[in-house]
């Protein structure tokens, strides 16, 4: 009986806990406050500063309305990254351009673009290699 209580109440402080930072799950938490990337950044090389090796997928000239392909696939490679990746990874939407100093996180001038982020270079390689 007392474990069950314990259960119940480290499920309810984490329910609280997720509910106070806006989030449903553990997982859509360590998403929004990764401390390895800095949110205000003006360069995407800026916003992944904990994540050395980036990959751009560039969207073809669509924008976000018709990307609903791109999400579900999206999903696909999370799931290929959670089975086959041994650090962290992350994916994000950006609008960016790029330029002579790689891409810029441009919100009014930019073309839409999924990037993929990750910490070890094995995981990198890897994924060009299935899905570059």
């Amino acid at each position: 009986m007392l474990k069950l209580i314990q259960k119940r109440y480290l499920e309810w402080r984490e329910r609280r806990f997720l509910a106070a930072h806006g989030c449903e799950t553990r997982e859509q938490y360590d998403h929004m406050y990764d401390l390895d990337i800095n949110r205000p950044a003006s360069r995407v090389k800026d916003f992944y500063r904990g994540y050395p090796y980036v990959y751009c997928f560039e969207n073809r000239g669509h924008n976000v309305y018709y990307w609903d392909v791109a999400i579900d696939g999206i999903y696909v490679l999370s799931q290929w990254c959670k089975e086959n990746c041994t650090d962290k990874f992350r994916f994000d939407f950006h609008r960016a351009s790029s330029t002579s100093n790689g891409w810029e996180i441009d919100e009014l001038g930019g073309g839409d673009y999924i990037f993929f982020a990750c910490k070890n270079p094995k995981d990198y390689t890897l994924f060009l290699l299935r899905w570059s």
